[in-house]
């Protein structure tokens, strides 16, 4: 083996709630679910063609 890993380093119990608390802001604010539809959702003539139909 060549590469030289640089073992992990210990997280304090304070960086991971700051990282929960980032990814629950996150989902809260609704980006979560914009970000989930802009990069699987439905192409915006299909989304209008489905809300022409209902």
């Amino acid at each position: 083996m060549n590469d030289i890993q640089k073992p992990l380093e210990p997280y304090e119990d304070g960086d991971i709630d700051q990282q929960v608390n980032l990814m629950d802001q996150f989902i809260e604010s609704g980006e979560f679910n914009k970000t989930l539809n802009d990069f699987f959702g439905l192409p915006e003539s299909v989304v209008q063609s489905l809300k022409e139909v209902s």
